[in-house]
């Protein structure tokens, strides 16, 4: 099966149903295969090829779910940007996807314009609602060629060319085909078990990451509908899903914090929602049991990456229920168990399967896991091998085959030879009732190699004390694990996926102590 075969499918099936809604525009399913497939049509009448790249420089909208679709339905590859990115950051991704399309928003089209000199690759920018003088989205649909689409795609062919975030170095494009993102789509359906044709979720996170693209995919393989946000707001997310009924939703355990931070949030009916998903970090427990108890509807943990699609654990429902003697709550730590078609494993340097308890790196091997890095052969052959996509994680299992982080292997502190992983003494933070959130690093330390430094973001109207923290740490872990210093910032760096930049912040305080030496 292909992503066209989808979009085709759910025409025939329910060809009067709603797709997609964007700013009060609807589409049904008929009418989003037409759209889908003229621009198919359109791209390959430019001239472009099958495997020819065409580059996405948009926000949330209408016309991203199109692309999404289009792009490999023509036998090409959509390679979306992410739009905070600076020019040169732009270039270097244009410029190593051998790009020969751009499809840019409005906003975006005067910093677009200022690169195009310095991409040789690229044939044809075309904007999606900007002014005249630039190739228009909806001229290229209205003059679509008659005629069927007949590339012939195959299902190990890419679809799609997803660009880490580079937090280690330059970014690397990761290659995932029509048979990956399907199959993550299955994995989804039966993990959540709660998507069904008649719901309605909601899409806020941005499209160009893989978790909202994925999420809108799933949902679209079931034939549901799916309303589309330009951005995250929370009070406006509150106000769509009362406005159009929504029934799920997935977001950053940052985003479900910044909703329960809403001053008015039980003012609004959420009485249609079914189901809460959250991933791209680990949700902090006591984050976990404010929005349980906030939102009150089962939620569902997914554990992946850019590089699987992103399908690897699930942490269901029915895992997240906690009764009233406690009984559970340790599984709330877990990422659950993995998902239907990918199998997991814990290993030692050796590639021995840890016992439980024991800590090692999280390997994940199935028919989400990318073919590779784009152009990036020894990177590719780091992280793949015979199968297992090697995921930089340090994670461990329990007696009942539950997975846990431990930590990203670049963020795990050692301090007088002993290790010490960031997650624990984060979590040991938020459960200070005035932190709203927290991320844990090592400094250098002259004596002891690296010390562990926390930064904190307070609750509005809250204080805490940099000595009080460092005790609520000491109380409930080992001495050595404790914060040496507690710095308190306003926020802290993130990607848009709601990840917290932890490179930015040791860099930041890498430097701060250089300009003290």
């Amino acid at each position: 099966m292909l992503l066209g075969d989808l979009v085709e499918r759910n025409a025939q099936r329910y060809p009067d149903k709603t797709a997609i809604i964007f700013e009060g525009q609807r589409l049904t399913y008929l009418e989003f295969r037409d759209r889908v497939t003229g621009l198919a049509r359109a791209l390959l009448h430019l001239g472009l090829k099958p495997g020819d790249r065409v580059a996405i420089l948009l926000e949330n909208c209408q016309q991203y779910g199109e692309m999404y679709f289009a792009i490999p339905s023509a036998g090409m590859v959509a390679v979306p940007l992410n739009y905070r990115l600076s020019g040169r950051e732009l270039t270097y991704i244009l410029n190593n996807s051998e790009a020969k399309v751009l499809l840019v928003g409005s906003e975006y089209l005067a910093a677009a314009q200022s690169i195009r000199g310095a991409l040789p690759h690229l044939m044809h920018l075309i904007c999606v609602d900007g002014p005249a003088g630039e190739r228009q989205y909806e001229d290229l649909l209205k003059g679509k060629p008659d005629g069927d689409i007949d590339p012939q795609v195959r299902e190990g062919d890419v679809a799609c060319l997803m660009y880490t975030s580079g937090t280690t170095g330059v970014p690397k494009g990761a290659m995932l085909t029509h048979r990956n993102l399907l199959e993550a789509s299955v994995n989804m359906v039966f993990s959540f078990h709660y998507i069904e044709r008649d719901d309605i979720t909601l899409v806020f996170a941005p499209l160009y990451h893989v978790a909202a693209s994925s999420i809108m995919r799933a949902y679209a393989y079931m034939g549901a509908t799916s309303v589309v946000m330009r951005s995250f707001d929370p009070a406006a997310v509150l106000e769509t899903i009362q406005r159009e009924r929504v029934t799920a939703f997935w977001a950053a355990p940052t985003m479900i914090n910044m909703l329960l931070q809403v001053p008015n949030m039980c003012d609004y009916d959420l009485s249609s929602l079914r189901l809460i998903s959250y991933a791209a970090a680990p949700m902090p427990v006591q984050l976990l049991k404010r929005a349980m108890e906030a939102f009150k509807v089962p939620f569902v943990q997914c554990f992946g990456m850019t590089e699987t699609s992103p399908s690897g654990t699930v942490l269901s429902w029915e895992d997240h229920l906690v009764d009233e003697k406690g009984h559970g709550a340790q599984r709330l730590l877990s990422i659950g168990k993995e998902m239907l078609n990918v199998q997991v494993r814990v290993i030692r340097e050796d590639g021995s399967p840890v016992d439980p308890g024991e800590v090692g790196e999280i390997v994940i091997k199935g028919d989400t896991v990318m073919m590779g890095y784009w152009k990036m052969p020894r990177e590719t052959a780091e992280v793949l091998k015979e199968g297992w996509y090697y995921t930089g994680d340090l994670g461990t299992t329990d007696e009942d085959g539950y997975f846990y982080i431990v930590d990203r292997k670049k963020d795990m502190i050692i301090s007088g030879g002993e290790n010490i992983y960031s997650r624990e003494v984060e979590e040991a933070l938020y459960a200070h009732p005035a932190v709203l959130e927290a991320a844990v690093i090592g400094v250098p330390d002259d004596l002891w190699g690296e010390s562990v430094k926390a930064i904190v973001v307070l609750k509005p109207g809250c204080t805490a004390t940099e000595a009080e923290l460092i005790e609520q740490c000491k109380a409930g872990l080992a001495s050595y694990k404790k914060p040496k210093s507690v710095s308190f910032v306003e926020a802290l760096p993130k990607n848009a996926s709601g990840k917290i930049l932890k490179n930015v912040l040791r860099e930041e305080h890498r430097q701060a102590a250089s300009g003290r030496a």
